[in-house]
């Protein structure tokens, strides 16, 4: 009998831990959400209206919060948004020169761009959306590039991705 109650008890203490061995899966989950800031701050690189992402400060609070965002289509770079966010932004005030702001997945700058009218007849030379033609989706789109300059094309960076296959609003 003492046999056995020790024989259950080294199997008991094996058994705890290979569990608590056991890869916790919940630890390799997506964590985080994707929004997207006006920025309060920021300066351009050179004579560009590319911004200098270590010289972004957004605004405290999130323009677009995660929960509006209802899908991302990664093929043509389209965020749409719900109803509610879309009469948000057409009630705003958009000058010719845009209206910076930045991307972030899980609190992590991935981005930054432009809100640019369609109606301002200055190119820019960033990453854009036409906050006027909106039908729901935010386009994101690269601004005309003038010789000699690179736009960085994050806009399918991996944690926008991740975060949105996470939680099925993907559409790849």
């Amino acid at each position: 009998m003492k046999k056995q109650i020790i024989l259950f008890a080294l199997i008991s203490v094996f058994s705890l831990v290979f569990i608590a061995c056991d890869k916790d899966e919940d630890s390799n989950l997506i964590s985080g959400n994707v929004d997207l800031y006006l920025l309060k701050s920021f300066e351009t690189v050179e004579n560009t209206a590319q911004i200098d992402s270590s010289t972004v400060i957004t605004n405290e609070n999130p323009l677009i919060r995660y929960s509006d965002f209802v899908s991302y289509d990664s093929e043509n770079y389209i965020f749409k948004i719900s109803e509610n966010m879309e009469q948000s932004i057409k009630n705003m005030e958009f000058p010719v020169s845009g209206v910076a702001f930045a991307i972030k997945a899980n609190n992590n700058l991935i981005y930054t761009g432009y809100f640019w009218p369609g109606y301002s007849s200055a190119s820019c030379n960033w990453v854009v959306i036409d906050p006027i033609i909106l039908f729901n989706e935010l386009r994101v789109r690269l601004g005309g590039q003038i010789q000699g300059t690179n736009i960085p094309d994050n806009r399918n960076d991996e944690r926008i991705l991740n975060i949105f296959r996470r939680d099925n609003k993907l559409i790849e």
